[in-house]
C-alpha cells in the first residue's frame, strides 16, 4: 500500500487540480450548465488500493471533499459528505460488481479489470454521489424531474471523463480490455 503512496498523491493533486481550474469553471450555456455538473476527483476514492482499511478510506474520502469545498466556496461538508459516503460504499460496490473467484492485482485498473467492470463501477459510484450532493444542495424533492435530470445528466458526464482520465493516464502493461 505505501509503496504507492508517491503515485496516489500525485493523482490525489491531479484530480482535485482538474476538478477545481477546470470542471469547476465549465460553462456550456444557460441551458446546460445547470444540468451538467460533473464531479472527477471522487476518481480518488475509487482508484485507492484494494487492501486500503475502511477507516482510512473514509478518512481521505472527507478530506478529500472538504478541501474541494474550500475550494469551490461551497458550503463546508457538501462534497465532504457525499465524498464519504462513496468512501463508505467504496467496498461494498466492489463485491457486488466483482465475479466470485476473480483475483485483482493491488488496486484497480482499467485495463486489468476490464472497461465493463470499470464502467459499472464509476457509474453507480457517479450515481451514487451525485444523487446524495443535489439532495443535499436543494435539499427538497419539490422538482424531482429536473433532479433526476441532473443527477443522471451529471454521472454521464463525469463517468465519460472519468473514463478519459482512466484511458489517458493509467499504466496498461497488462491490457485487457474486456
Amino acid at each position: 500500500m505505501f509503496s504507492r503512496l508517491p503515485i496516489n498523491i500525485l493523482r490525489f493533486i491531479a484530480l482535485l487540480a482538474v476538478q477545481v481550474l477546470i470542471f469547476s469553471k465549465l460553462n456550456l450555456g444557460p441551458a446546460l450548465s445547470p444540468y451538467i455538473c460533473p464531479y472527477v476527483y471522487p476518481l480518488f476514492i475509487l482508484l485507492l488500493p484494494f487492501g486500503t482499511p475502511q477507516w482510512l478510506l473514509m478518512i481521505l474520502g472527507f478530506v478529500t471533499g472538504l478541501i474541494l469545498d474550500f475550494f469551490l466556496g461551497a458550503p463546508l461538508g457538501m462534497h465532504g459528505a457525499s465524498c464519504l459516503l462513496i468512501a463508505y460504499l467504496r467496498p461494498f460496490l466492489i463485491s457486488i460488481i466483482t465475479p466470485k473467484g476473480a483475483e485483482f492485482e493491488v488496486e484497480p485498473n482499467i485495463f486489468l479489470q476490464g472497461v465493463t467492470w470499470f464502467l459499472i463501477y464509476c457509474g453507480l459510484s457517479a450515481v451514487i454521489y451525485h444523487t446524495f450532493y443535489f439532495l443535499i444542495e436543494s435539499w427538497t424533492f419539490y422538482n424531482l424531474f429536473i433532479s433526476v435530470a441532473r443527477i443522471f445528466v451529471s454521472s454521464a458526464f463525469s463517468v465519460l471523463f472519468m473514463m478519459m482520465f482512466l484511458f489517458l493516464f493509467t499504466s496498461g502493461k497488462k491490457r485487457r480490455l474486456a
